[in-house]
């Protein structure tokens, strides 16, 4: 047997391996349907997928819309709702499209995806007019909601909010490798996002509750698949001109975020916050989750800013 044999076979071999351990490495062993079966959520059929949602508060108050972040879904910012419920509001808390209880849809998962989620959201509850409250990927997308469908939105609350993309971590620069970016997202980027969602915390019920949702949430099917969209499609995307159009328009806007903040930088945040007129500006440090210990003033603060801009 030849060098160029031997090396082949060996070749052969560590492909063969390699894709039995990606085989065997699949996490996703339930549909979407299946998993929100007991979930409480209310289900919407939109054009772009089930959407699952839940709606508090008197049906004629006036409406907050909670848009989550990248990773965490809609079940991590449950403790907003009594207080703001408590203050009069009617809010909607939903799961975006590859996360939480909603569909994984067959089609790429991009900012416009996530955008017309939400206008689609809003025409099946009737709501008209709503304050948007956005975190993290969630500030994102109702900054290209706003910029797009000004007539729909009351005012805008960011928190933490993707400005001109995330840092890039471990996992995104394994799911962006050309040719291996999908092999690399379930062996390499999809445990750095359970790793990172773990760090949230369970000093509480509530935080266990949340992370033990999180983690099973990667066994719904289609979850690696947006994932791995969410990295490397434009979901991550700048969003410095719809600032610019949404500033200019006079729409009102606050802004809540980390000075530490080591995946959205402070400076990033205040390059854009430079564009409205007036902003409602609060600053804290404690990084990225800096929230999980201010849950005793940030629904405050909320409410303050959105009747304040009704």
């Amino acid at each position: 047997m030849t060098a160029l044999h031997i090396f082949l076979l060996a070749l052969a071999t560590a492909i063969v391996g390699l894709g039995i351990f990606y085989i065997r490495a699949d996490r996703e062993t339930m549909t979407a349907a299946e998993f929100r079966a007991d979930s409480g959520y209310q289900t919407a059929a939109l054009p772009g997928g089930v959407t699952a949602y839940k709606d508090y508060g008197p049906k004629d108050a006036p409406p907050i819309v909670i848009v989550h972040g990248g990773t965490l879904g809609s079940m991590a910012y449950e403790g907003y709702v009594p207080p703001l419920v408590a203050d009069g509001w009617r809010v909607i808390n939903y799961d975006q499209y590859g996360r939480g209880f909603s569909d994984r849809p067959n089609t790429a998962l991009g900012i416009d995806m996530l955008s017309d989620q939400l206008l689609a959201l809003l025409d099946h509850l009737g709501i008209e007019k709503a304050h948007l409250f956005g975190v993290s990927l969630g500030g994102g997308v109702i900054a290209r909601f706003a910029a797009t469908h000004p007539e729909r939105v009351r005012s805008l609350a960011y928190q933490v909010p993707v400005i001109e993309g995330v840092t890039l971590t471990a996992s995104i620069v394994a799911a962006r490798v050309p040719l291996l970016g999908k092999f690399l997202a379930r062996l390499v980027a999809v445990p750095a996002i359970i790793a990172r969602g773990e760090s949230f915390g369970t000093e509480s019920e509530e935080a266990r509750r949340v992370l033990a949702h999180f983690t099973t949430l990667f066994k719904v099917k289609g979850t690696e698949r947006m994932m791995h969209d969410l990295m490397t499609g434009d979901a991550l995307s700048n969003r410095m001109a719809d600032h610019q159009k949404i500033g200019a328009s006079g729409m009102k806007a606050q802004f809540v975020y980390a000075l530490d903040d080591p995946e959205i930088a402070a400076a990033q945040v205040e390059a854009a916050l430079a564009h409205y007129r007036s902003p409602d500006v609060h600053q804290y440090t404690g990084g990225h989750f800096f929230a999980t210990a201010h849950m005793d003033e940030l629904p405050k603060k909320l409410t303050a800013f959105f009747k304040s801009a009704d």
